[in-house]
């Protein structure tokens, strides 16, 4: 999963890339637009805790989210330019966007707009998506209309539905509205797929407050709309944090008055904005997380996990988290049935524990 992190200039991207990560990208300076630095998020999570501890595997592996702080894609606020231009590509070609709002105010560090209103910063950034949007809508469009007339008759009406949705796409867009808000048919959203537009894409908002604004921060009516609600958190406060020891961070978070980080709550957001579930795996040697989109069957599930077992694929042996966990062992969970057998059409459930049978 690949996450583009976007926002003005001075507004701590990099600061919450790392606190989140354990990263030490280079805060405080000012980096040529079109770059992205890639740090790594291991997506915590108890229940694969509990698994290693119940199954003492070799290894256990976490699932991941690759943040890419991107340097740039709003320099000419969607206006163009080649900063922008290879920022736009980058953002592209990620899964979702995370847009870090600042909050936090600092002498030190003058916001680019002259004053910090996370409101506003948000609508601006929301301009730069929506035109750069305008901008592939328009072009493909054009293209469309000078060849539309040199294509077969079937070629023709293919490409007659693909204009009406651009113009729908275009409509949503001059109302201000990403083309998230456009309602897709399966077909559609497949047609739409290849321009990797940035308003279709999921949203994630961090507002990034001070250390004297945390539990007091309001959010703006504005922002209040967003789903899933803005993070809450001190980027710079929790990057001093994931920098300790891990034995000294509990003692720093209880003086800091933080009862957990803000990298859970980010990950909980960005799976509910992307519509993931997780389940987890176990062999002999190895305890894993894995990632299904929310109404993947079974054989998507073991896809992801090796595409021979999903060609091959004979049935899933499936208990939920919080099942296994009660029985205490999957021979406790099979004795009260609780271990069970699906077949391809089973949807997978957040939490399933699933071991596949395959035959290739």
């Amino acid at each position: 999963m690949r996450v583009g992190v976007v926002g003005l200039p001075q507004t701590g991207k990099t600061t919450v890339c790392n606190a989140v990560t354990g990263a030490h990208g280079e805060v405080g300076g000012y980096r040529a637009g079109g770059a992205a630095d890639v740090a790594v998020l291991r997506v915590p999570d108890e229940r694969l805790e509990f698994l290693t501890s119940l199954f003492e595997p070799k290894k256990t592996v976490h699932a991941t989210i690759e943040l890419e702080d991107i340097a740039g894609i709003f320099t000419h606020m969607g206006k163009g330019g080649e900063d922008s231009a290879r920022a736009f590509a980058i953002a592209r070609d990620t899964d979702a966007l995370l847009m870090v709002l600042r909050s936090f105010s600092d002498p030190a560090v003058p916001h680019v707009l002259g004053s910090v209103d996370p409101a506003r910063d948000y609508a601006r950034m929301d301009e730069g998506l929506l035109l750069a949007d305008l901008s592939v809508v328009e072009n493909r469009t054009e293209h469309i209309l000078r060849e539309v007339k040199r294509k077969p008759v079937a070629e023709r009406e293919q490409l007659q539905r693909e204009l009406q949705l651009l113009e729908g796409c275009r409509k949503a867009i001059e109302q201000q509205r990403g083309i998230r808000s456009v309602q897709l048919s399966e077909a559609q959203e497949k047609m739409l797929r290849s321009y990797a537009f940035l308003t279709l894409k999921p949203l994630v908002c961090v507002l990034n407050v001070g250390e004297d604004q945390l539990g007091k921060a309001s959010i703006a009516p504005q922002l209040q709309g967003l789903e899933p609600p803005p993070v809450e958190m001190c980027g710079k406060l929790e990057m001093e944090i994931a920098q300790l020891d891990e034995a000294d961070r509990a003692e720093f978070m209880e003086d800091a008055g933080l009862t957990d980080l803000a990298a859970l709550r980010l990950v909980r957001a960005c799976y509910e904005a992307m519509g993931l579930r997780t389940f987890f795996t176990y062999a002999h040697d190895e305890v894993r997380a894995w990632t299904v989109h929310a109404g993947g069957n079974a054989v998507d599930a073991a896809a992801k996990v090796h595409t021979d077992m999903a060609r091959g694929f004979i049935r899933a042996e499936v208990v939920a988290f919080d099942d296994l966990k009660a029985c205490g062992s999957t021979k406790e969970a099979k004795a009260r049935g609780e271990l069970r057998l699906e077949g391809k059409d089973y949807e997978v459930q957040d939490g399933d524990v699933i071991t596949f049978r395959f035959g290739v």
